[in-house]
Protein backbone atom coordinates (compact mmCIF):
# COMPACT_ATOMS: atom_id res chain seq x y z
CA UNK A 1 0.00 0.00 0.00
CA UNK A 2 0.95 3.54 -0.82
CA UNK A 3 1.34 6.82 1.54
CA UNK A 4 1.01 9.67 -1.35
CA UNK A 5 3.09 12.75 -0.34
CA UNK A 6 1.11 14.85 -2.63
CA UNK A 7 1.09 18.56 -3.60
CA UNK A 8 1.02 20.97 -6.49
CA UNK A 9 4.68 22.31 -7.14
CA UNK A 10 6.96 24.10 -4.56
CA UNK A 11 4.92 23.61 -1.73
CA UNK A 12 7.13 22.17 0.40
CA UNK A 13 7.00 18.64 -0.52
CA UNK A 14 10.61 17.97 -1.12
CA UNK A 15 11.59 19.62 1.78
CA UNK A 16 9.27 17.15 3.73
CA UNK A 17 10.95 14.27 1.77
CA UNK A 18 14.27 15.17 3.20
CA UNK A 19 13.22 15.53 6.17
CA UNK A 20 11.36 12.10 6.55
CA UNK A 21 14.29 10.14 4.42
CA UNK A 22 16.92 11.30 7.24
CA UNK A 23 14.31 10.72 9.94
CA UNK A 24 13.13 7.20 8.72
CA UNK A 25 16.67 6.02 7.15
CA UNK A 26 20.08 6.01 8.40
CA UNK A 27 21.09 8.89 8.66
CA UNK A 28 23.77 10.31 6.49
CA UNK A 29 25.48 12.90 6.41
CA UNK A 30 24.55 14.26 2.87
CA UNK A 31 20.99 15.57 3.41
CA UNK A 32 19.68 14.44 0.25
CA UNK A 33 21.79 10.57 0.29
CA UNK A 34 18.35 8.79 1.15
CA UNK A 35 16.29 11.21 -0.65
CA UNK A 36 15.41 8.49 -3.84
CA UNK A 37 13.96 6.08 -0.98
CA UNK A 38 10.50 7.99 -0.82
CA UNK A 39 10.75 8.15 -5.03
CA UNK A 40 8.48 10.67 -7.18
CA UNK A 41 5.78 9.18 -9.25
CA UNK A 42 4.43 9.25 -12.22
CA UNK A 43 7.58 8.30 -13.56
CA UNK A 44 8.77 6.53 -16.89
CA UNK A 45 10.25 3.28 -14.67
CA UNK A 46 6.72 2.68 -13.44
CA UNK A 47 5.35 2.02 -16.80
CA UNK A 48 7.92 -0.73 -17.95
CA UNK A 49 4.83 -2.90 -18.99
CA UNK A 50 3.89 -0.27 -21.60
CA UNK A 51 5.77 0.21 -25.21
CA UNK A 52 6.67 3.16 -25.71
CA UNK A 53 3.84 4.81 -28.02
CA UNK A 54 1.11 3.79 -25.29
CA UNK A 55 4.03 5.60 -22.79
CA UNK A 56 3.54 8.62 -24.93
CA UNK A 57 -0.16 8.37 -24.98
CA UNK A 58 -0.12 9.12 -20.74
CA UNK A 59 0.69 12.94 -22.03
CA UNK A 60 -3.25 13.11 -23.45
CA UNK A 61 -5.27 14.62 -21.01
CA UNK A 62 -8.09 11.85 -22.19
CA UNK A 63 -5.43 8.87 -21.80
CA UNK A 64 -3.49 10.10 -18.62
CA UNK A 65 -4.62 7.95 -15.66
CA UNK A 66 -5.28 5.09 -18.28
CA UNK A 67 -2.56 2.77 -16.74
CA UNK A 68 -1.81 4.16 -12.95
CA UNK A 69 -3.85 1.20 -11.56
CA UNK A 70 -2.10 -1.14 -13.15
CA UNK A 71 1.44 0.18 -12.48
CA UNK A 72 0.66 0.90 -8.76
CA UNK A 73 -0.43 -2.67 -8.43
CA UNK A 74 2.97 -3.83 -9.54
CA UNK A 75 4.71 -1.22 -6.81
CA UNK A 76 2.11 -3.06 -4.82
CA UNK A 77 3.66 -6.44 -4.91
CA UNK A 78 5.56 -7.02 -2.55
CA UNK A 79 2.89 -6.27 0.37
CA UNK A 80 5.09 -3.52 2.02
CA UNK A 81 4.23 0.12 2.57
CA UNK A 82 5.96 2.37 0.60
CA UNK A 83 5.64 6.51 0.81
CA UNK A 84 5.83 8.39 -2.88
CA UNK A 85 5.72 11.72 -3.68
CA UNK A 86 3.15 12.91 -6.77
CA UNK A 87 2.34 16.55 -7.73
CA UNK A 88 -0.57 14.89 -10.00
CA UNK A 89 -3.98 15.38 -9.78
CA UNK A 90 -5.54 13.31 -7.74
CA UNK A 91 -9.08 12.53 -9.28
CA UNK A 92 -10.47 10.98 -12.30
CA UNK A 93 -9.83 11.34 -15.98
CA UNK A 94 -12.08 9.47 -18.38
CA UNK A 95 -13.24 7.46 -15.55
CA UNK A 96 -9.39 6.04 -15.05
CA UNK A 97 -8.67 6.83 -11.11
CA UNK A 98 -5.15 8.54 -10.13
CA UNK A 99 -5.41 5.42 -7.65
CA UNK A 100 -7.76 3.16 -5.99
CA UNK A 101 -8.48 2.01 -2.30
CA UNK A 102 -6.53 -0.98 -3.26
CA UNK A 103 -3.60 0.58 -3.62
CA UNK A 104 -3.35 3.90 -1.52
CA UNK A 105 -3.20 3.86 2.50
CA UNK A 106 -3.99 7.37 2.70
CA UNK A 107 -2.39 10.66 1.70
CA UNK A 108 -0.69 13.79 3.09
CA UNK A 109 -1.47 17.01 1.27
CA UNK A 110 0.77 19.80 1.14
CA UNK A 111 -0.65 23.20 0.35
CA UNK A 112 0.66 26.92 0.02
CA UNK A 113 -0.36 30.20 -0.85
CA UNK A 114 -0.71 30.56 -4.39
CA UNK A 115 0.61 33.72 -4.60
CA UNK A 116 3.81 32.29 -3.19
CA UNK A 117 3.92 29.28 -5.75
CA UNK A 118 3.92 31.50 -8.50
CA UNK A 119 6.54 33.37 -7.10
CA UNK A 120 8.79 30.29 -6.37
CA UNK A 121 7.37 28.55 -9.67
CA UNK A 122 9.06 31.07 -11.76
CA UNK A 123 11.99 30.95 -10.67
CA UNK A 124 11.73 27.13 -10.69
CA UNK A 125 10.63 26.96 -14.30
CA UNK A 126 12.28 30.08 -15.63
CA UNK A 127 9.76 31.63 -17.15
CA UNK A 128 7.95 34.99 -16.54
CA UNK A 129 5.08 35.64 -13.73
CA UNK A 130 2.42 36.40 -16.00
CA UNK A 131 3.37 32.68 -17.81
CA UNK A 132 3.46 30.67 -14.35
CA UNK A 133 -0.07 32.69 -13.68
CA UNK A 134 -1.40 30.92 -16.63
CA UNK A 135 0.19 27.90 -15.65
CA UNK A 136 -1.47 27.81 -12.51
CA UNK A 137 -5.36 28.95 -13.61
CA UNK A 138 -5.36 26.60 -16.75
CA UNK A 139 -7.00 23.40 -15.83
CA UNK A 140 -5.23 21.33 -18.83
CA UNK A 141 -1.51 21.73 -17.59
CA UNK A 142 0.44 18.69 -17.74
CA UNK A 143 4.48 18.94 -16.43
CA UNK A 144 7.00 17.24 -18.47
CA UNK A 145 8.94 14.57 -16.58
CA UNK A 146 11.27 13.91 -19.70
CA UNK A 147 11.21 14.00 -23.48
CA UNK A 148 8.60 10.92 -23.44
CA UNK A 149 6.58 11.31 -20.82
CA UNK A 150 4.02 14.12 -18.62
CA UNK A 151 1.96 14.19 -15.74
CA UNK A 152 -1.23 16.03 -15.38
CA UNK A 153 -1.39 18.30 -12.92
CA UNK A 154 -4.64 20.94 -13.52
CA UNK A 155 -4.73 23.98 -11.95
CA UNK A 156 -3.63 24.87 -8.67
CA UNK A 157 -7.11 25.42 -7.53
CA UNK A 158 -8.55 21.50 -9.28
CA UNK A 159 -5.35 20.22 -8.12
CA UNK A 160 -5.80 21.14 -4.13
CA UNK A 161 -9.71 20.02 -4.46
CA UNK A 162 -9.43 16.70 -6.38
CA UNK A 163 -7.37 15.72 -3.08
CA UNK A 164 -9.06 17.16 -0.46
CA UNK A 165 -12.29 15.92 -1.50
CA UNK A 166 -10.14 12.17 -1.90
CA UNK A 167 -12.12 9.48 0.18
CA UNK A 168 -8.89 7.96 1.88
CA UNK A 169 -7.31 8.38 5.17
CA UNK A 170 -6.08 12.02 4.83
CA UNK A 171 -3.77 14.55 6.52
CA UNK A 172 -3.70 18.23 5.05
CA UNK A 173 -0.52 20.91 6.26
CA UNK A 174 -0.06 24.27 4.93
CA UNK A 175 3.52 25.30 4.04
CA UNK A 176 3.02 28.06 6.31
CA UNK A 177 2.77 26.13 9.05
CA UNK A 178 5.07 24.07 8.18
CA UNK A 179 7.56 26.93 8.43
CA UNK A 180 6.04 28.92 11.35
CA UNK A 181 5.53 25.64 13.39
CA UNK A 182 7.93 22.80 12.49
CA UNK A 183 7.99 20.78 15.17
CA UNK A 184 4.24 20.08 15.90
CA UNK A 185 3.69 19.82 12.31
CA UNK A 186 6.80 17.16 11.36
CA UNK A 187 5.12 15.48 14.15
CA UNK A 188 1.95 15.19 13.28
CA UNK A 189 3.26 13.57 9.56
CA UNK A 190 5.19 11.33 11.86
CA UNK A 191 2.05 10.16 13.54
CA UNK A 192 -0.15 9.98 10.36
CA UNK A 193 2.76 7.32 8.89
CA UNK A 194 2.69 5.55 12.30
CA UNK A 195 -0.88 4.81 12.14
CA UNK A 196 -0.17 2.78 8.76
CA UNK A 197 3.73 1.35 10.23
CA UNK A 198 5.46 1.44 13.88
CA UNK A 199 7.85 3.82 13.44
CA UNK A 200 9.68 5.68 16.51
CA UNK A 201 8.31 9.02 17.14
CA UNK A 202 11.34 10.89 19.21
CA UNK A 203 11.68 14.27 20.10
CA UNK A 204 14.92 15.07 20.01
CA UNK A 205 15.52 13.29 17.20
CA UNK A 206 12.79 15.58 15.19
CA UNK A 207 14.26 18.75 15.93
CA UNK A 208 17.81 17.55 15.02
CA UNK A 209 16.20 16.48 11.53
CA UNK A 210 14.12 19.59 11.30
CA UNK A 211 17.72 21.79 12.20
CA UNK A 212 19.54 19.62 9.59
CA UNK A 213 17.16 20.04 6.88
CA UNK A 214 16.66 24.28 7.57
CA UNK A 215 16.83 25.66 3.93
CA UNK A 216 19.67 27.63 4.87
CA UNK A 217 21.65 24.22 5.25
CA UNK A 218 19.86 23.29 2.93
CA UNK A 219 21.06 25.39 0.48
CA UNK A 220 24.31 25.19 1.34
CA UNK A 221 24.55 21.80 1.20
CA UNK A 222 23.27 22.08 -2.40
CA UNK A 223 26.05 24.24 -3.83
CA UNK A 224 28.45 22.43 -1.99
CA UNK A 225 26.92 18.99 -3.47
CA UNK A 226 24.52 19.94 -6.29
CA UNK A 227 20.88 18.23 -6.32
CA UNK A 228 19.78 15.68 -8.46
CA UNK A 229 16.33 16.76 -8.77
CA UNK A 230 17.27 20.41 -9.89
CA UNK A 231 16.13 21.54 -14.01
CA UNK A 232 18.23 24.17 -14.72
CA UNK A 233 20.79 26.46 -13.04
CA UNK A 234 18.76 27.77 -10.71
CA UNK A 235 19.02 26.85 -6.67
CA UNK A 236 15.79 24.62 -6.24
CA UNK A 237 15.83 25.27 -2.30
CA UNK A 238 15.58 29.31 -2.18
CA UNK A 239 14.73 31.18 1.09
CA UNK A 240 11.53 29.10 1.50
CA UNK A 241 9.98 32.35 2.66
CA UNK A 242 6.01 32.92 3.29
CA UNK A 243 5.09 36.11 2.29
CA UNK A 244 7.68 37.05 -0.77
CA UNK A 245 4.59 37.60 -2.99
CA UNK A 246 3.58 41.00 -1.40
CA UNK A 247 7.00 42.50 -2.69
CA UNK A 248 7.60 40.39 -6.08
CA UNK A 249 3.91 40.02 -7.63
CA UNK A 250 2.48 43.08 -8.98
CA UNK A 251 -1.29 44.21 -8.32
CA UNK A 252 -2.69 42.52 -11.50
CA UNK A 253 -1.52 39.14 -10.82
CA UNK A 254 -2.26 39.48 -7.23
CA UNK A 255 -5.84 39.90 -8.35
CA UNK A 256 -6.18 37.48 -10.42
CA UNK A 257 -5.01 34.34 -8.59
CA UNK A 258 -7.30 36.10 -5.64
CA UNK A 259 -10.51 35.84 -8.10
CA UNK A 260 -9.71 32.50 -9.18
CA UNK A 261 -8.68 31.04 -6.57
CA UNK A 262 -11.00 32.95 -3.96
CA UNK A 263 -13.43 30.20 -2.04
CA UNK A 264 -10.06 27.97 -1.66
CA UNK A 265 -7.85 30.82 -0.46
CA UNK A 266 -10.43 31.80 1.73
CA UNK A 267 -11.23 27.98 3.56
CA UNK A 268 -7.36 27.69 3.63
CA UNK A 269 -6.91 31.21 5.35
CA UNK A 270 -5.07 33.07 2.82
CA UNK A 271 -7.74 35.82 2.39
Amino acid sequence: MIIWLSSYHKSGNTWVRTFLTNYLYEEKEDPFANLSKIPSYPRENHFAFLEKQDLKTLGDKENSFKYYIKSQEKLNLSGDLSLFKTHSYGGAVNGNHFTNNQNTAGFIYFVRDPRSVAISLSHHMTKSLEDVVDIMTDQNTFMKVNDEFSEYLSSWRINYLSWRNAKYPKLIIRYEDLKNNSFDNFKNILQFINNHINIEINDEKIRKIINKCDFKNLQSQEKIRGFKERKGKQLFFRQGMVDEWKDKLSQNLIDKLEKEFNSEMKELGYL
